[in-house]
Order: C-alpha cells, then structure tokens, then sequence
C-alpha cells in the first residue's frame, strides 16, 4: 500500500485556498472544469476533480482528489487531498494544500517572495528558487520542468519526461487521439495523455504491486 499512496499524492497535485476566494472574483473568468474517475485496474476508487479560473496572466486552480481502496468489505485505505494553488505568468505564485491520508493529516503552504519561493511543510520550512511548478498534470507546460514541487509533502521532486508519441485514450465512452508522455520521479513511473483540445485526457501508473492506478476523464 505504501507504493499506492505514493502515487496518491504526487497524483494529488493542484487544490484549497490561496487567501483570495474564488466566488469573491470577477464574473469575467474564464472557467475550465476537468474530472476523473479513478480506478485501480478496473475497479473504480475515486474522483479528481479541478476548476481552472483565469484572469489576465493569473490563474486559480482548486481541486479536490478522493481515494477509497477496499479490501473484503473493509476501507484498507482512504486518501483524501484539497488545494488551491495561484499561478502568476506560468509560476506558481501561492499555494495552500492539506492531506488526509488514510488518518495521517498532512499541510503545505507557499508563496514567492521576490526571485524566490517559501515553503512550509509537514518537514518544515525551505525555499526555491526559479519558475517552480508542481505536479500541474492540467498544464501541458509543466512537461517542460526537471524539479516540481509535492504538494503533499513540500518536497522537491526532480523528475523527467519523455513523449512517447500518438496514441488513443478513452474519454466518455469514445476513444480520442492523444499524445502520450512518461513522467520518471523517484519510484514513480506515470504515463499522460494529452488531446490537442480537449487538453489533459489520461494518466496511468504502475503501483508495483501488480495493478495500474488510472485516471479516466469524464
């Protein structure tokens, strides 16, 4: 199970409140909603859902992951994170995330500072410098960085990534072109799939336990 919840939380990557509400903003955003229901092979074990605000060169990203992997009738695991992160000219600007998971509670907190990023984790505090990203699978963009900021942790990751070139994902019960991706990060293995307007369609990863975490939109 630990292998699951590792990929739980790296896959937990954009969600709850920078200090500025997103029902107090202007009626003039542009609003992006993009859902997935979860699976663990075929078994259906949760939703991630995220909300995309832009205004002007600034956007808020609030999502919401939530995992329950049962086991003969019994909740083995269950996995719950919230963020909301603000982005300023493609860099994350301020973010705020807390985690359950399977009871243990978990809290980050960030924002840039001038050139540089402060981080306060379950680990305590640290700083970046740069463009920091996290794991924005919405933001094709993100496929660009080495370094990407856990929001569950307040760690940073060096990743890695590779296209691997067209292919064909599921998507409301049709199948749409997409190009594909890995994403190496530590023990992680993660496959993306990419549609050229519909954006982020797909994501599967190999638990190292015989099953496949997969991310179906709907």
């Amino acid at each position: 199970m630990r292998t699951l919840r590792t990929l739980a939380r790296s896959a937990a990557t954009t969600l709850l409140a920078p200090t500025l509400a997103l029902g107090s903003l202007s009626a003039n955003s542009a609003d992006e909603q993009l859902r997935f229901r979860v699976y663990l092979d075929d078994k259906p074990i949760g939703q991630h859902s995220f909300r995309i605000d832009t205004f002007g060169d600034s956007r808020l990203v609030a999502s919401r992951a939530s995992f329950d992997v049962d086991f003969l009738f019994i909740n083995a695991y269950r996995y719950r994170h919230e963020s909301r992160e603000t982005w300023r000219d493609g860099c994350l600007d301020e973010i705020r995330a807390t985690t359950d998971d399977n009871g243990k509670q978990l809290r980050v907190e960030g924002e840039a500072t001038g050139k540089r990023f402060r981080i306060e984790g379950p680990d305590g505090r640290s700083q970046a410098g740069g463009c920091l990203m996290t794991f924005a699978y919405w933001n094709p963009d993100f496929l660009s960085q080495s370094r990407l900021l856990n929001p569950q942790t307040g760690e940073l990751v060096d990743v890695s990534v590779r296209r691997l070139g067209p292919d064909r994902v599921p998507v409301e019960g049709r199948k749409v072109a997409a190009t594909r991706y890995e994403l190496k990060a530590e023990d992680l293995s993660i496959d993306l799939w990419y549609n050229d307007d519909l954006g982020w369609v797909g994501l599967e990863s190999d638990t190292g336990k015989g099953a496949r975490l997969i991310y179906r939109r709907i």
